[in-house]
């Protein structure tokens, strides 16, 4: 006779501990009896602070399907054929940082009455998990800007706790007194008995005393379900796992909560998600770098400029794009079903923000991973025109099987997630010309960055047949006329400076030849 396990089963241990198993292929035939042929698919965020420097992350040139990583995406490079990266996502000029944490997964920033969307999605897979989601992060509260720490949001807008310490993180997995079906019964006897007296009391109490008694049920009821979630998991008792050791460095803290999301995922203790490598204006010390300044005074890489400052910036963020390299190199690790746990879980990593001096908010960075058969990855996705994340999210919402006619002002999806034509970016031809009278410059042409590290703060006029025209203004005109939003396009400015140097050192007037301007809402 054929040997056959049911989906959920468990390794026997001495004093009655049970461990949860992976899918294997002797529980196929039980699952598909069951009606349960499919794995779950799972959501998981990784969110990264303080924007980019965009020359860095920026894809330059390529195709859809032929395209070279930029150099922050070197240590993902061996997963490109898991990866779908999207350009020319947001439509913004400039945002606060606590704005651009409620953005990244609410849609907008004036998004703030409704739930972000992973807790809409852990509302509709992570109903029969002992943990609807998880919220995680790395860092402490920032109380001068406390939207800064949080990327999940309730159904009232409120921002949900998140927990930094694995050590907790595990004992609420792995530890929870109510693994124990002896812990489990006493409660239920001990529900019911308070169930009945509450019901018996509410038949003779007033009208006040009424509603507190209906408040007091519905959590009673409400515990009801919870244990009941948990024994339909069987009975599960994971002391004998291996709790994380108290990590000495961050780097030590971010591994050992990659491994414990990527574990809770697999035994299916939840499905949802999300963890962030620090507050959105993170002031974190990376000293295991040897960096001794906080990520978010580097990250102004403009105004604070020096190529040491600058390298720093780019050290922080190559740990960050190595930490996305660990999650994914886990997830691939552990076989799930006929396939890998990436494959059965869709991997949103990204910021709220580009440019990290002038927080624009174009070219976001976003990458989706995995999630086989929801979206279509070892793609480069650049749209023709910037992109309101919240299409992005409307989008998210529908493949996991939630209906909604609009989310965060946005009410048409994102095209090209999977195979659907989508209008990629193709250089719009423009004219091009350099008018110089003296120290006074009226120029039209592609505005660039430098990609020499050297010249971190400098920028290009590209113009057709001649000698590109330098940029090099201060702070004051930098932001006031936005000049990173502008990057990468054509425009016409006028100004003056340098002829001997060919350089504009003041900026009169800066507007783009095909209209574009930064949003007007004041992200």
């Amino acid at each position: 006779m054929t040997l056959q396990l049911k989906r959920r089963s468990f390794l026997r241990g001495s004093a009655g501990v049970l461990l949860p198993l992976p899918f294997l292929n002797l529980m196929e035939a039980s699952a598909r009896e069951a009606g349960d042929g499919q794995p779950p698919m799972r959501f998981m965020t990784l969110f990264k602070p303080n924007g980019v420097h965009p020359p860095s992350w920026n894809i330059s040139g390529g195709s859809e399907d032929d395209f070279r990583m930029s150099p922050l995406m070197q240590p993902f490079t061996k997963h490109k054929d898991d990866l779908l990266i999207l350009d020319n996502m947001g439509d913004f000029g400039f945002s606060s940082h606590a704005n651009s944490t409620r953005r990244f997964l609410s849609g907008h920033h004036r998004n703030t009455r409704t739930a972000s969307i992973d807790q809409l999605i852990a509302d509709q897979i992570g109903k029969d998990t002992p943990h609807r989601s998880l919220e995680l992060t790395t860092e402490g509260l920032f109380p001068n800007q406390i939207g800064c720490s949080y990327i999940s949001y309730d159904k009232n807008g409120a921002p949900i706790p998140r927990e930094s310490d694995p050590q907790l993180v595990f004992d609420r997995l792995f530890r929870n007194p109510l693994s124990a079906p002896a812990e489990r019964a006493v409660m239920k006897s001990l529900l019911d008995r308070v169930g009945e007296d509450a019901r018996s009391l509410n038949r003779r109490a007033g009208r006040e005393d009424r509603q507190t008694l209906e408040q007091y049920l519905s959590v009673v009821r409400e515990t009801e379900k919870r244990l009941q979630t948990i024994s339909s998991q069987s009975s599960v008792d994971f002391s004998t796992l291996q709790r994380p050791e108290r990590p000495s460095n961050l780097n030590d803290q971010v591994e050992a909560m990659l491994d414990l999301i990527t574990l809770a995922l697999w035994t299916d203790q939840t499905r949802c998600v999300t963890y962030m490598l620090g507050n959105s204006n993170s002031r974190m010390i990376f000293d295991f770098l040897g960096i001794h300044k906080q990520h978010h005074y580097l990250s102004h890489f403009f105004r604070n400029f020096s190529r040491e400052n600058l390298d720093s910036l780019l050290k922080i963020s190559l740990w960050h794009m190595e930490k996305f390299d660990y999650l994914l190199e886990r997830m691939k690790s552990f076989k799930d079903q006929h396939g890998t746990l990436l494959d059965n879980t869709l991997v949103l990593y990204g910021s709220g923000m580009g440019h990290s001096d002038n927080h624009t908010v174009t070219r976001i960075p976003i990458i989706l991973a995995g999630g086989k058969g929801l979206v279509k990855t070892g793609r480069y996705v650049r749209y023709a025109e910037n992109q309101p994340l919240a299409r992005l999210h409307l989008s998210l919402l529908e493949k996991f099987g939630i209906e909604t006619k609009e989310y965060a002002q946005s009410s048409s999806l994102l095209t090209g997630l999977d195979a659907s034509d989508y209008a990629p970016w193709k250089e719009k031809a423009f004219d091009s010309w350099a008018k110089i009278q003296g120290n006074r410059f009226e120029v039209r042409g592609r505005l660039r960055m430098s990609d020499d590290l050297d010249e971190a703060k400098l920028f290009y006029l590209d113009v057709q047949g001649q000698e590109s025209v330098m940029l090099e203004v201060n702070f004051q005109d930098f932001h006031r006329y936005n000049v990173a939003y502008h990057c990468g396009t054509p425009v016409t400015l006028v100004g003056t400076g340098s002829l001997e140097q060919r350089k504009v050192t003041k900026i009169e007037s800066l507007e783009s030849v095909f209209g574009h301007k930064p949003g007007a809402a004041g992200g």
